[in-house]
């Protein structure tokens, strides 16, 4: 509801006054889980491949760690 004692601001372009949008709330852009988490989905390598992979490269956590957080958190 529009105060009524507030004059709404007046466009410099036309002359006519402005009328102000309802503000927006910001909505989280959460993606659906994907099937695998779910357990409906086939694991696409066997264990033993996934678990050579981790040996080498490292597993999820270890990978995060390996990142600078001032890389992570930095905002263009």
């Amino acid at each position: 509801m529009i105060d009524q004692l507030k004059p709404l601001p007046v466009d410099p372009l036309t002359g006519m006054p402005v009328q102000q949008a309802l503000p927006v709330q910001q909505q989280a852009q959460v993606p659906p889980v994907p099937s695998n988490e779910l357990g409906s989905a086939k694991p696409v390598f066997n264990y033993k491949d996934q678990a050579i992979a981790n040996s080498i490269f490292g597993d999820v956590q270890q990978k995060a760690n390996s990142v600078d957080s001032n890389f992570i958190n930095q905002t263009y």
